[in-house]
């Protein structure tokens, strides 16, 4: 059973007394994908994106953005650097999951030992969520949650491939991909009000979005082991 509201508000209990290092973490990954989008920035900024925005011209503000076509090598650079971030950041929220001892910034950065996983990982799941959007967005958007649950395989056990990590991950979201879904759209009211804050909401509403994912992960691998649908030594291999 895939209970949202408990693993939501566990996540605020988990959370509890131990907000420094997450949100701390958070300033860390806005700061470096901020730096890495830079060239998206500066040809929003040559659009007149900005000035639009600042005006309130938001049919120039639409065009705008329709002029700007950022390069398929930056974008991938920025996915890379995105996967390499999430599995630092999984590594730290894995631990935080496991025990109520505090966390630091160094539980984090330990996350980027599994750099060379992370890139492997990204990669492939590109390649699999254009393939399947080549079909339609739709099956694009069920094959990306699907995969969802991948980085945090490849964090918690070493030993995966990441061509397994993937496949345990499609297995343990069979039946579960409307629930994760909800649980992602569920939060589409704070991430609105998280905008109209300039993003100082973000710096809480981002740990707590990622303690109640996690919370998740760990709900469906148990609920995978326990029917049997996957074998404590598939995780192992």
């Amino acid at each position: 059973m895939f209970e949202r509201k408990k693993y939501k508000s566990f996540a605020k209990t988990q959370l509890s007394g131990r907000w420094g290092t997450p949100i701390l973490v958070t300033i860390f990954v806005a700061i470096i994908m901020n730096i890495f989008s830079l060239p998206d920035l500066l040809q929003l900024s040559r659009s007149g994106y900005f000035y639009a925005l600042f005006t309130g011209d938001l049919n120039a503000a639409y065009n705008a953005v329709q002029n700007v076509h950022g390069s398929f090598i930056t974008t991938l650079i920025q996915s890379i650097v995105s996967a390499i971030l999430e599995v630092a950041t999984i590594n730290l929220y894995l631990k935080m999951s496991r025990s109520p001892e505090p966390v630091n910034f160094g539980d984090f950065i330990e996350g980027f030992n599994n750099w060379a996983r992370a890139i492997l990982g990204i990669l492939w799941q590109i390649l699999w969520v254009f393939l399947w959007t080549l079909l339609l967005i739709i099956p694009g958007i069920i094959k990306t949650i699907a995969y969802s649950q991948m980085f945090y395989l490849l964090v918690e056990y070493k030993e995966l491939s990441v061509t397994k990590a993937m496949r345990i991950s499609i297995e343990i979201t069979r039946g579960h991909k409307w629930d994760l879904f909800v649980m992602y759209l569920s939060f589409i009211g704070w991430d609105i009000l998280a905008v109209l804050t300039l993003g100082i909401l973000e710096l809480w509403l981002s740990p707590y979005k990622n303690m109640t994912y996690t919370n998740a992960y760990h709900a469906l691998i148990k609920e995978a082991l326990e029917t049997g649908r996957i074998k404590p030594e598939d995780l192992s291999e």
